[in-house]
């Protein structure tokens, strides 16, 4: 990986664009029960990453719009388990809470920043479906916003585990944040280091890394 991303993540940690307030924000998201009630999701279309091998595990990446951070974590991760020779034991895809870039490929410097770390992307934006949260078993989002809208609508009997990618940082930085309106690389470069990060801890939490 870039070296340089090193000290990139540093200028901006000193930059405040840490928000420790987003660390602390409980509000109650983890009570799936206040939030089954509403069915209304996006399915039009029939899901292409239906798991019919239950070897394997199903990973769904969410951020908001499916152009900045969930593809970008979608083609980290699945960098990390390559790397690792653990490819076959996954489904991995991303998708938005919202459907404003449906189809549109991911954002340019989302695909800047990975091609500079020779981390392959090719994904096109897609909302999310009811069907993912029996497709998946883990539906990771970025932050807060993303994980009351996946709760909220969250079909009953989901067998998916609707969760924040952060909260497999080992450095115990919860949220990823947005970088779309922000000017230049930094701060996909910045997120591209939390989400190399979570995906190594979240390799982790299953059990997979070597001792």
């Amino acid at each position: 990986m870039n070296n340089n991303n090193n000290n990139n993540s540093n200028n901006y940690k000193n930059n405040n664009y840490k928000n420790n307030n987003y660390r602390n924000n409980n509000n109650g998201y983890k009570n799936k029960n206040n939030y089954k009630n509403n069915n209304n999701v996006n399915n039009n279309n029939s899901n292409n990453y239906k798991n019919k091998d239950n070897n394997k595990i199903g990973v769904l990446f969410v951020c908001l719009g499916n152009i900045c951070r969930s593809p970008m974590a979608e083609a980290v991760f699945r960098h990390e388990v390559k790397r690792r020779h653990l490819y076959d034991k996954f489904i991995i895809d991303s998708c938005g809470t919202g459907g404003y870039h449906t189809g549109s490929p991911p954002d340019g410097r989302t695909r800047s920043v990975c091609k500079n770390n020779k981390v392959q992307i090719n994904h096109k934006a897609r909302r999310i479906r009811k069907e993912d949260y029996f497709n998946f078993d883990y539906i990771l989002c970025m932050d807060y916003k993303n994980l009351d809208n996946l709760l909220r609508i969250e079909p009953k009997n989901s067998k998916a585990e609707v969760q924040l990618f952060g909260e497999f940082d080992p450095d115990g930085e919860i949220v990823i944040k947005d970088p779309y309106f922000s000017r230049g690389t930094e701060a996909f470069k910045y997120i591209f280091d939390q989400m190399m990060r979570c995906s190594e801890g979240f390799l982790e939490h299953l059990g997979l890394l070597d001792d």
